[in-house]
């Protein structure tokens, strides 16, 4: 590994996996890896092994000359979890001490972690000009009671696992009145399409009781959120950038398959720049309100959240358009992905997304700022929109 007394490692966590080389998100540690040396930086990967059992890796990967390379592991000095589910106790212990600084007092993690769905959306609601974007949600207990649900919301409703990714096992409860039936379609924990048909009100709430057994859910009303029946959204992602700033990178659309209930693009949807795709459907002024609403939104939530789960740095805000053309806000997720930036086709925008992190990565080490407590922050005036100004959208 190259090393200097000005270049600083930093440690990247990923789940791992079968192949070669053995992790997930290889396209993102290989760009991180590539762009490094800009910021004096060395990237390591390591792989987390999905059985918590498992011990910590014993050496990790180093990108060099077009191939990936086991290396020791040491002189970390960062950390960047970039782990889907959150990394056991033990396992935290032990790479506090990989890590140079060893005291108890300091936590070396690029940024914090989220937790689930349902304590993000309790956040966001405190906040009043936040509270228009979010979707009634509830978290679903035993005994809910889906048949009042399912009279107000006529369209159906939308369940998704508070701590769920990639759109995987949600699913959409429809109901015909003139039908002794219900339907529940959505996509299995392979990210599969599933379609099953209820014919006792007894079966489905079983069904319901048995998915949350052992896991939370949340319970929304279903929104259509489409285009010529293909389901979209809006992910815009917030950025650190060198001097410990949010900034707003951009925006991308991503459109789902005719027919899928979510726009995810792992499960088969397309990207395109957020700009044209709106103006297509909305026009040119309908596309700037629901634009500067975005960036608006994207002013406020970072320092909110941060306020309650410490210092963030980077954010996925996925927002949704309905038939009439209301905003929603979708979901927030701290470990976002940038696939839709590569394919979106914008290299500029895709380049930022990947350079922004190393940079905050190095201000940080520079400022010697490595704990989970977020400095003081000026927070938007709340009272009204006035005065408050909106991150610009770059490139879309």
């Amino acid at each position: 590994m190259r090393s200097s007394p000005q270049t600083k490692t930093l440690a990247v966590l990923v789940r791992g996996a079968e192949g070669a080389p053995p992790f997930s998100d290889e396209l993102f540690c290989r760009r991180l890896s590539l762009e490094s040396h800009h910021f004096d930086l060395n990237i390591i990967v390591l792989p987390i092994s999905s059985d918590r059992d498992d011990p910590l890796p014993q050496k990790g990967y180093i990108y060099r000359n077009g191939l990936w390379k086991t290396a020791p592991i040491h002189g970390v000095q960062m950390l960047m979890d970039r782990c889907l589910l959150p990394l056991p106790k033990k396992w935290r212990q032990q790479l506090q001490k990989l890590t140079i600084s060893s005291s108890v007092h300091v936590r070396p993690y690029w940024s914090a972690s989220l937790p689930g769905k349902w304590k993000v959306h309790r956040v966001l609601s405190r906040e009043p000009q936040l509270r228009k974007l979010l979707i009634p949600t509830v978290l679903l207990q035993p005994g809910a009671p889906w048949e009042k649900w399912l009279e107000r919301w006529p369209k159906g409703l939308f369940f998704k696992p508070v701590s769920g990714t990639h759109g995987k096992e949600t699913f959409r409860l429809t109901h015909e009145n003139a039908k002794s039936s219900w339907t529940m379609e959505g996509r299995d924990k392979n990210n599969e399409r599933f379609y099953r048909t209820f014919y006792t009100r007894h079966t489905l709430s079983a069904w319901l009781e048995s998915q949350i057994a052992d896991r939370q859910w949340i319970m929304q009303p279903y929104l259509d959120l489409s285009h010529d029946r293909h389901p979209f959204d809006i992910r815009a992602l917030v950025q650190k950038n060198g001097h410990g700033q949010w900034t707003l990178t951009g925006c991308m659309v991503r459109e789902g398959a005719e027919g899928s209930l979510t726009s995810n693009l792992h499960g088969g949807g397309k990207a395109h720049p957020a700009r044209p795709y709106l103006l297509n459907r909305y026009g040119d002024i309908r596309t700037d309100i629901l634009l500067e609403s975005i960036s608006r939104a994207a002013a406020l939530i970072p320092p909110l959240l941060e306020s309650q789960f410490g210092r963030l740095a980077e954010l996925g805000l996925d927002f949704g358009v309905d038939s009439k053309g209301r905003l929603w806000l979708l979901e927030v997720n701290s470990k976002p992905g940038r696939s839709s930036f590569a394919e979106a086709g914008d290299r500029q925008m895709q380049t930022l997304t990947y350079t922004k992190p190393l940079a905050y990565a190095r201000y940080l080490l520079q400022q010697h700022v490595l704990s989970d407590v977020v400095r003081p922050m000026k927070m938007p005036n709340t009272s009204s929109t006035a005065g408050l100004k909106p991150i610009p959208i770059h490139g879309g």
